[in-house]
């Protein structure tokens, strides 16, 4: 077992020994599904309104999912290294203070799919509606949403001088970022540069994308590469910005 695959079991275990993560992967996302899609419960194509909301609330659920593990999650833990010097101390050892990052990444991507795979049997079995019609449409805009996700957190990883700096600049920037996906208010009653704003944000864009693949449609072409750009250049600044102490 190499220093990488060492550090992602130990990173996987202390994330698994913190039922709040658990909740936020797990419970949450299919919670909200159960108190917003019971009550449409084998809606159809026919049904219109119905069917657009209950392929909303999946893709809603897993970019929560994500967002809470990007946004959250992942700079707390890495703010909480650099506090304690962590990261430093792992400099003047043979293992590279990288690889405790990459492993960080690798663990909360792994929750990630796992919260996804959850969500979607809740979708299948408890609200009697079918997998995502469009598979391969569905994994890119899964992936996209995670690199887009992702690469944010990473750089309010990068930029936060403490935990408690991430502690308040991930929930700062997660909830707008949710309204403007639509979670309280829909996009098609906001005002019109609002709701352009939402349709390219990094959870408008993911919800967007993620609920065409469901529906079997095929997901827009600039919310996809709004996505890409914004992943790239998430990871070029938190890069650029990251430091170790």
């Amino acid at each position: 077992m190499n220093a990488l695959s060492k550090l992602v079991a130990v990173e996987a275990k202390l994330f698994l020994r913190e039922p709040v993560s658990l909740f936020f992967v797990f419970a949450l996302p299919l919670g909200l599904m159960l108190v917003f899609g019971l009550p449409q419960r084998g809606a159809t194509a026919d049904d219109g309104g119905q069917h657009t909301e209950l392929t909303f609330l999946p893709a809603l659920a897993l970019a929560l999912t994500i967002g809470m593990l990007a946004l959250f999650t992942l700079p707390m833990a890495l703010g909480i290294y650099r506090e304690r010097r962590v990261l430093r101390r792992l400099a003047t050892t043979p293992v590279h203070p990288a690889l405790l990052l990459i492993a960080q990444v690798v663990v909360n991507l792994a929750m990630g799919v796992a919260g996804a795979v959850v969500t979607a049997i809740g979708v299948r079995f408890l609200l009697d509606q079918p997998a995502p019609a469009n598979m391969p449409a569905f994994v890119l805009a899964f992936l996209l949403g995670v690199a887009c996700l992702f690469a944010v957190g990473l750089l309010i990883a990068a930029l936060a001088p403490s935990a408690r700096a991430a502690q308040s600049i991930g929930p700062a920037l997660f909830f707008p970022l949710l309204f403007l996906a639509g979670a309280w208010l829909p996009r098609d009653q906001m005002p019109t540069v609002l709701a352009r704003i939402g349709d390219y944000s990094p959870l408008g864009a993911t919800v967007d994308t993620l609920a065409a693949a469901w529906a079997g449609e095929s997901p827009a072409l600039p919310q996809l590469l709004a996505l890409a750009v914004t992943a790239v250049l998430g990871s070029v600044l938190a890069t650029r910005f990251f430091r170790w102490e």
